[in-house]
């Protein structure tokens, strides 16, 4: 009998241009220029990275700040978050909350 092989979809969002404010990452996420509603925001794997950065750029949970989170505010640096080798371990994207320095432009890109 035939192995089967489970495939992720990579979904690719709009470049987010930052504001210097804290956001829940979710809110920023948009396709073509439009925000994607969705009801289940568990993903396998994501990674955020800057396209461009002159700020700190900080990643983390609700206590996101200035001097709380993951910094990643350097040109094509950005956070990978892996691929768990357990199935039933997985993210959920509404729990991330980022701020991204005013103008600063990040990346963002998940697999489902």
């Amino acid at each position: 009998m035939g192995t089967t092989i489970a495939v992720m979809e990579l979904i690719p969002y709009d470049d987010i241009t930052g504001d210097g404010a804290k956001h829940q990452l979710i809110t920023l996420l948009k396709i073509g220029g439009v925000a994607v509603s969705q009801a289940n925001w568990t993903t396998r794997w994501w990674q955020a990275v800057m396209v461009s950065a002159s700020g700190v750029t900080r990643l983390g949970n609700s206590n996101v700040s200035a001097t709380n989170g993951i910094p990643i505010g350097v040109s094509a640096n950005g956070q990978f978050l892996p691929l768990s080798s357990q199935v039933s371990e997985i993210y959920d994207l509404s729990q991330v909350y980022v701020i991204i320095a005013s103008g600063d432009v990040m990346s963002v890109a998940r697999a489902v």
